[in-house]
């Protein structure tokens, strides 16, 4: 593996940096928002999704995977993700309170078992293709719930409320997926007797 200092790990943690103006962005819109201050977090969001393609890309094009870019990408994108789950928990309440809960406690859960591996047994799962559908699938659902707040977009779109039940329906399904192919993981080192 290589050093730590590289590329890949930059990008990620500049996701986990801008983690702090999506929250500070999110918190600035409400129903009479701008379509300028919608266009600013799109961007942002854009930024984000973009780090989140080319950590990985840089990682491998460079040859520079660690260790560390492994265990820090999944928990990079864990934390955006749970930034504007928390807003829209806020914002929405039971409908996105639900997930924020769920995923909470799965994360912590998934954290302390990916810590104990990481660091007992030099074991690092990296995230799994359900989990990266789950994100997708959720960032889209709540991008275009914040992107429904302000009423000029929410009444002249209707048609995006049905969208956006629809990719949540699907994050659903790929949270549930990708929590079996964790837990499944898991189960298969302990079998192996890696514990």
């Amino acid at each position: 593996m290589n050093k730590i200092f590289n590329i890949a790990n930059f990008l990620t943690f500049l996701r986990i940096v801008l983690s702090i103006p999506l929250w500070v962005i999110l918190n600035n819109i409400n129903n009479n928002s701008s379509n300028s201050i919608i266009s600013y977090f799109l961007i942002l969001c854009l930024i984000i999704a973009l780090t989140d393609i080319f950590d990985g890309f840089a990682a491998r094009y460079f040859k520079s995977v660690t260790d560390v870019g492994k265990f820090m990408d999944p928990i990079a994108d864990k934390i955006c993700a749970l930034v504007m789950i928390l807003f829209l928990s806020i914002k929405f309440g039971i409908y996105y309170y639900i997930l924020f809960v769920i995923v909470l406690i799965r994360d912590i859960i998934i954290s302390i078992v990916s810590i104990y591996f990481a660091s007992k047994k030099n074991i690092y799962f990296q995230a799994n293709t359900y989990g990266k559908c789950f994100l997708f699938f959720i960032a889209m659902c709540m991008i275009l719930s914040v992107v429904r707040i302000p009423d000029s977009i929410n009444f002249n779109y209707p048609y995006l409320g049905m969208l956006n039940a629809f990719l949540y329906l699907l994050s659903w399904v790929f949270f549930i997926l990708a929590t079996f192919r964790y837990f499944s993981n898991y189960v298969k080192v302990i079998w192996r007797g890696d514990v």
